[in-house]
């Protein structure tokens, strides 16, 4: 059929479609998800223009526009119509190759199977019943089993067939072998389904016995140079030990032979004379056996003899003509020993027989007297009660007078001739009654049996809604979690909120899936619990395995995306309340600045008096700061972000939080005063931060803006310029105090004299003062 879905060879699919003979995606009859029904909402339609998506992600047709919209359509019709002509076109070329290929297979197959049948048309005809009835339930089983099968079986049979070549690689061909093995596993895993897991450790186990196999092979190819060397030199020596074994195993088999015609000249006469007392013919079976005991044992001396020597004779490498010789002596002495197992036979016939004889005379007296014994007034026959008493005395049963009446009138009189068939009527007649009794207790045993049967269905049942609702949960998060899978700039809070609604979808998901597995096993259980239910429903429980794994393969890379995508918002939550603190402290510095105000005098404000800040006056404060834009309860989350432990801010960790640091993008100097004219500090370097202690203010000489900085790996302190008059950059803000916190603490103490640094500070001072100097912007 038709697989929808957003990549081709994918684990995700949207829609399924099941008219195989069409040779063009289906417009209509699409079943959404692939397992559900069918969803007349979809239709696709053929052309180049991109499919819009509703909120499932499935794909649906466009509007058409006017104007050009529809010449285009025009032309995509008349190349479609053509493309479609050619591909017809084609299809009709390789149906007529591929029918003409199927009828010479036909004929050829036919001049077979007419010669075949001809030759097995005899076996046929006393064979085709029975083959008919084994076919016929053989198709029903095929039959019901095929659909199941069918794609597994082309999918993993195609991956076989690369297996099989695998096994017989030779060294040459393995690497080749090895590498097509691995794209098909790779091609057909998923087509496999239940298969998947079997055929890929067969394709496991396959590679590592080839790799064995090779290596064998290339070190059996030096092992038989060296062999080969040595053969001749054994091959003297072996000949000569053959040459002895061979004389002695022939001595061997003459004395053994002369042992069994010993013993069957002994035992010529057993049986022949048939009225001879049993006692007799008992005696003489038991001289023959005894005849035939030592004969045998002498054989199996000798064969014991020739199993100990047979492997020297293979170690030493015997001929041809010499193994034929040496079987041919130990296949004498095994006709030997089936001679003796014929004599013996023989001797427990005769013994048998007298033993029979003997038994039967014994116990048709034996008869007699049991009927004497029954038959009380001893005129020659039981009589009814007779009969009565003789079913409770031997057979402990109460004959039913109907039965009773049935035996009287089959076998009146019931003289000593009929006691025998009186004993077996008897006994049948007790066995039906038991029968009767035995049907009765089945018919109560199917009944309790059925109601369990549809108990058990009623779990696996349940199992299948559970399944198709986490299947149905799965599928949900998935479109909730997509905005999660893609490289989407989607803000903190939505980003959290988005994987939120995923997880709670994957939570109920699992739960659903272990409920149902719950199901399962508890339905496995009891139906293995009874020996008539084992097995019940044990496709449908292994078909729902397989869904509830994969369901739970599914949920398992998707609790990943989720993790990634809280994880991702918990840091953009963190970089962006980080990046807004940034924000703050610039535009606290831009008031103070504007209002004439200290650090402590802010403070004294944002506290209203107080010793610390708590969490409201300080969101009231950073609110009321000009040029800060705060979205709701940010203010709040500002605080979050640098109190210690939500403890109100004291007055260092206001300072703290307020602090403004710049770093050093082009190369400059920091002087003792506001002009650049005085005495240079030392030199600052690209990529140094500095802490702004006042300012900035405008150097009037230069007309360039300066502020007062320390530096943070010296605590050098000087005026430093931020930008020249020509809009050159040499300092721009840079993160806030716990940025710096973070990266200053990770960083080395520079170690440089003071003699380098103030050649360096005077040529910096030499190389800005004309930029300073300069025309302004």
């Amino acid at each position: 059929g038709w697989w929808f879905g957003p990549k081709v060879g994918g684990d995700q699919v949207w829609a399924y479609n099941s008219q195989k003979e069409s040779p063009a995606p289906p417009a209509s009859g699409w079943r959404v998800p692939w397992d559900g029904p069918v969803d007349p909402g979809l239709r696709l339609s053929s052309g180049g223009s991109k499919a819009a998506h509703d909120g499932r992600g499935v794909p649906h047709t466009v509007p058409p526009r006017r104007g050009d919209e529809d010449d285009r359509r025009r032309r995509e019709e008349l190349r479609r119509r053509e493309e479609e002509s050619q591909r017809r076109q084609e299809e009709q070329r390789r149906r007529q190759e591929e029918q003409a290929r199927r009828d010479e297979e036909r004929r050829r197959r036919d001049q077979e199977e007419r010669k075949r049948r001809e030759e097995e048309d005899r076996r046929r005809r006393r064979e085709q019943e029975e083959e008919q009835r084994r076919r016929e339930a053989e198709a029903k089983r095929r039959r019901e089993e095929e659909e199941v099968r069918k794609r597994e079986q082309t999918a993993a049979l195609s991956v076989r067939k690369v297996i099989q070549r695998v096994r017989i690689a030779t060294p040459e061909t393995y690497d080749s072998l090895r590498g097509e093995l691995e794209e098909i596993l790779k091609d057909r895993l998923e087509e496999m389904g239940s298969q998947a897991h079997k055929v890929s450790e067969e394709a496991e186990t396959t590679l590592k016995q080839a790799q064995k196999r090779i290596d064998e092979v290339n070190e059996k190819r030096a092992e038989d140079e060296r062999r080969r060397e040595e053969e001749e030199k054994r091959r003297k020596q072996e000949n000569e030990r053959v040459e002895q074994l061979m004389k002695e195993a022939g001595e061997k088999v003459k004395e053994a032979e002369a042992k069994v015609a010993e013993a069957e000249a002994g035992a010529a006469g057993l049986g022949e004379q048939k009225d001879a007392e049993p006692e007799a013919v008992l005696e003489a079976a038991d001289a023959a056996q005894k005849g035939a005991e030592g004969a045998r044992a002498a054989i199996d001396a000798a064969l014991k003899w020739f199993g100990e020597k047979n492997p020297e004779l293979l170690e030493n490498r015997a001929s041809r003509g010499n193994v034929m010789e040496w079987n041919h002596l130990a296949e004498r002495l095994e006709q030997g020993r089936r001679s003796l197992g014929k004599l013996e036979e023989k001797a427990a016939g005769a013994r048998d027989r007298a033993s029979r004889k003997k038994a039967a005379l014994g116990k048709e007296q034996e008869r007699k007297a049991a009927f004497d014994k029954h038959d009380l007034d001893k005129d020659g026959r039981l009589s009814r009660d007779e009969v009565l008493a003789f079913g409770k005395a031997v057979h402990s049963f109460d004959l039913p007078d109907e039965v009773l009446a049935k035996i009287m009138l089959s076998l009146e009189p019931v003289t000593f001739e009929r006691f025998h068939p009186l004993h077996q009527k008897v006994a049948i007649a007790k066995l039906e009654a038991k029968e009767r009794v035995r049907r009765a207790e089945l018919a109560v045993r199917q009944r309790k049996l059925e109601e369990q049967r549809k108990a058990l269905q009623k779990f696996i049942d349940d199992a299948e809604s559970l399944t198709v609702s986490a299947e149905d949960s799965v599928s949900k998060a998935e479109v909730e979690a997509k905005p999660l899978a893609r490289e989407t700039d989607l803000p903190a809070d939505e980003m959290k909120g988005v994987a939120t609604n995923a997880q709670a979808l994957v939570d109920k998901a699992l739960e659903e899936l272990r409920a149902a597995q719950e199901k399962l096993q508890r339905a496995e259980e009891d139906s293995n619990a009874e020996d008539e239910l084992k097995g019940f429903g044990r496709r449908e429980i292994g078909r729902l395995h397989s869904r509830r794994e994969r369901a739970e393969n599914r949920v398992e890379r998707l609790s990943g995306t989720v993790k990634r995508g809280l994880d991702d918002a918990t840091r953009k939550a963190y970089a962006e309340i980080d990046q807004k603190l940034t924000e703050s402290v610039a535009a606290i510095h831009k008031h103070m600045h504007a209002e004439g105000k200290t650090g402590e005098q802010l403070f004294a404000d944002a506290a209203g008096g107080g010793d610390s800040v708590p969490r409201d006056r300080y969101a009231e404060f950073v609110q009321g700061i000009p040029e800060l834009t705060l979205a709701d309860g940010q203010a709040e989350r500002l605080f979050d972000h640098v109190a210690v432990e939500g403890a109100d801010l004291s007055k260092e960790r206001f300072l703290e939080a307020i602090r403004f640091f710049y770093k050093c993008v082009k190369g400059t100097v920091a002087n003792q005063e506001l002009t650049i004219k005085s005495k240079t500090v030392r030199r600052l370097e690209v990529g140094e931060i500095v802490e702004a202690l006042s300012g900035p203010a405008k150097e009037e000489g230069a007309g360039v803006r300066r502020a007062k900085c320390q530096a943070l790996r010296d605590s050098a302190t000087g005026w430093v310029t931020i930008e020249g008059n020509q809009g050159t950059p040499f300092l721009v803000q840079y993160g806030n105090f716990l940025v710096i916190e973070k990266e200053h603490a990770k960083r080395p103490e520079p170690k440089e004299d003071a003699a380098e640094q103030e050649p360096a500070a005077e040529k910096a001072e030499a190389a800005a003062a004309p930029e300073a100097a300069g025309a302004h912007d």
